[in-house]
C-alpha cells in the first residue's frame, strides 16, 4: 500500500516538473556521459604518454587551482549575464580546452591547457546548481537535485562501460597497441564531443519557477525574498563541508582507475564497469535521500550521509576485490546522498539574492581542498601506495559531516 502511494507520489511530482527542468536534466545527462570518458580514461592516457602517476595529481591540482582563481569572478559573471548564458559559454570553452590538453606537445603546455580547462569547468559547476534551482518550484528542489544526480549517474553507467571498451576498438581500427596513446586520445575526443552536445538542450531561454511561500530549512514559510542577507563569513562557514569533501575526493578520485588497475590487475574494460557501478551508487544515493528527506531535516540527514563515506573508504583499503568494490560503491552512495541534500540546504540558507556568491564560495573552497589533496596524493602514492591515502580520506568525510552539523544552521 505504501509502495503504491509512493509510486503515485513520484508520478505526481514528475508531472509537476516544467519543461525547463527537464531540459536541465537532459543537459546534465549529456554532460555526464561525456565526462565519464575522462573519469575512466584520462589517467590511463597520461600513463600511455609516459607521464608518471604524480602527473595525474599535478594536473588535478592545476584544475582546482584554476577553480580558486575564477571561483568568485564566476559568481559575479553569473549575476551579470545570467547563469544560462554563463553555462553555455563555459561549456564551449571547456571542450576547446580539453582538445588542447589532448594535443599538448610537452608537460608544460599540458599544465597550461589543463589550467584553462579547469577554469572553464569551475564556471560550469558554479552556474549549474543556481540555474537548476531557479527553474524548480521551491517544494520540489530537493527532489529535483536528487533526480539530477541520479540521472547523471545513471547515464554515466553507460558512458563508463563504453569508455572502458572503446580504446580497444579504436586500437584495432587504427592498428595500434590496445593501451597506446592514440587509442586513448581518440576515445577522449569522442567524450569531448559529447560534452559539447550538452549545450543543445539549454540553448534556448529557460523559464524561471515562481518562488512563493514554501518551507524553509527550519520549516518556516518565508517567501524567497524574505531570507536575510548573510555575511561573507557565514557563507564561508556554509561552504566548509564542501572544502573537506573536495579534500577527500582529491585524495582518491583522480586515481580511481589506476587504483583498480594497480591494486587488483584489472583490464580497462573491467575498470570502466567498476566506475560505472560507482555512478549507479551516486544516483541511488541521491534518489533515496531526495525521497527520504523531502522538506525535512536536511542538516541531520546530510551529516549522516556524509559520514557514511568514512567506513566506506576504510573498506577500500582491504586487499580483497569484492570488499573494496563494496566500499567503493558505498562511498559513492554516501556522496550522492549528502551532496544532493547539502546543495539544497546551503542554497536555501544563502537565500536567492546570494546564490551566485554562495555557489562561487563553495566552488573555491571545494577546489582548494581537492587541489591540496590531489598533488599530495600523487606524490605520496609513489612511496606509500593507496593505504594511507584511504585512511586520511576516511577522516576527511568525518570532518565534512561535522562541518555540515555545526555550521549549516540558522
Amino acid at each position: 500500500m505504501n509502495s503504491a502511494l509512493n509510486s503515485r507520489e513520484v508520478r505526481v511530482q514528475l508531472r509537476q516538473l516544467s519543461w525547463s527542468v527537464w531540459r536541465m536534466l537532459i543537459y546534465s545527462m549529456i554532460f555526464g556521459i561525456g565526462m565519464s570518458f575522462f573519469d575512466v580514461l584520462f589517467s590511463f592516457y597520461l600513463i600511455s604518454m609516459d607521464f608518471g602517476i604524480e602527473m595525474a595529481g599535478i594536473l588535478s591540482t592545476t584544475a582546482r587551482v584554476a577553480g580558486l582563481v575564477v571561483g568568485i569572478p564566476a559568481g559575479m559573471v553569473i549575476d551579470r549575464i545570467g547563469a544560462r548564458r554563463t553555462l553555455i559559454i563555459s561549456v564551449i570553452a571547456y571542450v576547446a580546452a580539453l582538445v588542447l590538453v589532448l594535443h599538448a606537445p610537452t608537460a608544460v603546455w599540458l599544465i597550461v591547457f589543463q589550467f584553462v580547462a579547469g577554469s572553464a569547468w569551475s564556471i560550469v559547476a558554479t552556474a549549474t546548481v543556481p540555474l537548476l534551482i531557479s527553474v524548480t518550484n521551491h517544494a520540489l528542489q530537493t527532489t529535483v537535485i536528487g533526480l539530477n544526480e541520479a540521472a547523471v549517474s545513471a547515464i554515466s553507467l553507460v558512458g563508463s562501460i563504453v569508455a572502458g571498451i572503446l580504446p580497444s576498438m579504436l586500437a584495432t581500427m587504427m592498428d595500434v597497441d590496445l593501451q597506446s596513446a592514440p587509442a586513448y586520445r581518440g576515445a577522449l575526443f569522442i567524450g569531448a564531443a559529447i560534452v559539447l552536445m550538452a549545450v543543445i538542450p539549454v540553448a534556448r531561454a529557460l523559464t524561471p519557477a515562481p518562488q512563493s511561500n514554501a518551507p524553509g530549512p527550519t520549516g518556516d514559510t518565508r517567501t524567497a525574498d524574505d531570507y536575510p542577507t548573510r555575511t561573507t563569513w557565514q557563507l564561508v562557514q556554509y561552504a566548509l563541508a564542501s572544502m573537506t569533501l573536495g579534500f577527500g575526493g582529491g585524495l582518491f578520485l583522480p586515481f580511481q582507475s589506476l587504483f583498480f588497475r594497480t591494486e587488483f590487475g584489472l583490464s580497462d574494460a573491467m575498470v570502466g564497469s567498476i566506475v560505472a557501478f560507482n555512478g549507479i551508487s551516486l544516483g541511488i544515493g541521491a534518489l533515496v535521500m531526495g525521497r527520504l528527506v523531502g522538506q525535512r531535516d536536511l542538516r541531520t540527514w546530510g551529516t549522516i550521509a556524509r559520514m557514511m563515506g568514512a567506513p566506506a573508504m576504510l573498506l577500500m583499503a582491504v586487499p580483497i576485490l569484492p570488499v573494496a568494490f563494496v566500499g567503493y560503491c558505498v562511498r559513492g552512495f554516501a556522496v550522492g546522498a549528502s551532496v544532493s541534500t547539502n546543495d539544497v540546504l546551503v542554497m536555501r540558507l544563502a537565500g536567492p539574492r546570494q546564490r551566485g556568491l554562495m555557489s562561487s564560495i563553495m566552488t573555491v573552497l571545494w577546489s582548494s581542498g581537492w587541489a591540496i589533496a590531489a598533488i599530495a596524493s600523487g606524490f605520496l602514492q609513489k612511496s606509500y601506495g593507496f593505504g594511507p591515502i584511504l585512511v586520511v580520506g576516511s577522516l576527511a568525510y568525518v570532518v565534512s559531516g561535522l562541518a555540515i552539523w555545526y555550521f549549516e544552521r540558522e
